[in-house]
Formats: C-alpha cells, sequence, structure tokens
C-alpha cells in the first residue's frame, strides 16, 4: 500500500498544504466514508450514541443551524428531520454531493456550500447554532483563532456553538486510537490515517486535538463562554468491547458516564470533549 499526498502544492505554505491535503483526501474516500464512520463494537455504540445525545437533544424545530465540516451529512440529516433550518459547510464538494443525495432520498433540504471554516460564506448573525463533529481537527493550527472568530461572527446574539472533539489530555495517558478500525488516529504524528479503502490505498490527513484549556481559551478570546464540557467516554474508553458485550455492564456505564461526563474532573478526562459556548447578547 501507498501513502498518499496532494502534489504540486508549495512547501512555503503549510496552511494551504494541509487544506488541499484534506481536500484531497475527503474526495477520494467520499464515495466510502458512511461505511466507515463509525466503527465497529460496544465501545464504538457507547460513544457514537454519547455524542448523538448531546448534540440532537440539544436541537429543536425551526432553529437556524450551520453545521460546519458537515461532510455527508451525518449529523446535518438527523437535524434537518428534527426541523431545523439546516445549512452546511465542508472544504469537499465530494462529500457535499453524498450529502445532497442523502437529504434528497429523505425529502429533506439544506443550504449545502463548499467553503472554508476560517471563511464562512455567510452574513453576520446568520445562525442560532453553528454545530462541528470532529471537523475542527482538521483545522490548521495557526488558524483555530480565525475559526472562532468567524463562528461568533455568524452567529445571533445569544447564539451558541456545540463541537465535538478530541481530547490532547486523554492521549497524554493513551495515544492509542480506542474507538477505530480503519480510520485511526496517529497522536505522535498529528495524522489520520485512512487504512483499507476500496482504492487499496492509504491516506493521511492533519488532524490536532483540543485540550479543554485550548478550547476554554478559543472561546474567551472570541468573547464566547464556555457554558458545558462533557467528556464524551471517560469510563468506556478503558474498558475491552469483551466487557462492554455484557449488557448490564454496558448499561450501568453508560449511567454512570451521564453522570461523570459533565462533572469535573472527568469532563476534561473523555476520550473526547463535547463542549457547549455562548456568544452574549450585547
Amino acid at each position: 500500500m501507498s501513502i498518499h499526498e496532494p502534489a504540486s502544492i508549495s512547501a512555503d505554505d503549510p496552511t494551504s498544504t494541509e487544506k488541499a491535503t484534506v481536500t484531497s483526501v475527503y474526495r477520494r474516500v467520499a464515495a466510502e466514508y458512511d461505511e466507515r464512520i463509525p466503527g465497529d463494537g460496544p465501545s464504538d455504540e457507547l460513544f457514537t450514541e454519547a455524542e448523538r445525545d448531546f448534540l440532537l437533544g440539544k436541537i429543536a424545530p425551526g432553529e437556524r443551524v450551520l453545521d460546519m465540516g458537515c461532510g455527508t451529512g451525518r449529523f446535518t440529516v438527523p437535524m434537518a428531520e428534527r426541523g431545523a433550518l439546516l445549512s452546511g459547510l465542508d472544504i469537499s464538494r465530494a462529500m457535499l454531493d453524498v450529502a445532497e443525495r442523502k437529504l434528497a432520498e429523505r425529502g429533506l433540504s439544506a443550504d449545502l456550500r463548499e467553503g472554508d471554516m476560517a471563511s464562512i460564506p455567510f452574513p453576520d448573525d446568520s445562525f442560532d447554532t453553528v454545530t462541528t463533529m470532529l471537523a475542527l481537527m482538521h483545522v490548521p493550527i495557526a488558524e483555530r483563532p480565525r475559526v472562532f472568530a468567524e463562528v461568533r461572527r455568524v452567529l445571533r446574539p445569544g447564539g451558541r456553538m456545540l463541537l465535538g472533539v478530541k481530547n490532547s489530555v486523554f492521549e497524554r495517558m493513551f495515544t492509542g486510537d480506542r474507538f477505530a478500525a480503519v480510520d485511526v488516529t496517529d497522536v505522535p504524528n498529528k495524522q489520520l490515517l485512512f487504512t483499507n479503502t476500496r482504492s487499496g490505498d492509504d491516506y493521511t490527513a492533519p488532524w490536532y486535538s483540543f485540550s479543554p484549556q485550548e478550547l476554554t481559551t478559543l472561546f474567551a478570546t472570541v468573547g464566547m463562554t464556555v457554558t458545558q464540557m462533557r467528556g464524551n467516554s471517560p469510563i468506556a474508553a478503558w474498558l475491552a468491547d469483551e466487557v462492554l458485550a455484557d449488557k448490564a455492564i454496558a448499561g450501568l456505564v453508560t449511567r454512570l458516564e451521564r453522570v461523570l461526563g459533565d462533572m469535573p474532573p472527568f469532563s476534561h478526562l473523555g476520550y473526547h470533549l463535547l463542549v457547549e459556548a455562548i456568544k452574549p447578547m450585547y
């Protein structure tokens, strides 16, 4: 197998190189992406259920939502099914094409646009909520402040951002990828590895995790306030799938994580972080 990287990008512009890499990789895997995410096994099921409950439980009918890094519509579609007024943004046209087909098949619609999180193609005060699950990890570190400033700009006063990212504090304790089968995080090299693709090739894309402090600082810098920080899988991440296959144990873990996930220090020790932050009314 070979590792593919985009060609003819100037090494003098690392930010553009990283974005080109992400675009190139997702163009190649778009048609198979939904087969790859999520992974298989009880631990993945608990993780995905917690992720969905956090996001979808906060979305109301009629709410104007921008799903950033929406990809193939993993969350865009269910939010639209709940009656939210959806817009989507993604750097990959190929991923958006899949999302558009899925929406059409369900008789749903959304304003899906190809574009960059660092320059969101919507006016000021356009949305009640901005969501982004996992996609922020592809943002070059140098552009993080600009992305968060753009989020604040497009949110209405009192609007909020809901996000999910991998937790770099957890990675200090365990560098392996606990919930992955084919798309694996390479923590030391700050990459996401796409293995066992239909083409037979492997691909890599830049992938940067966040610490709770980094997220709090990024929001504070743009004048937003973190109102909830939940640790996803602070217990399940340490248990083998053979243990979690026992439904009684899995149920107990789920109940415990619903409580501990919002309680420091467990909220800062989850495998991933689920965060809500609010833009002030003024």
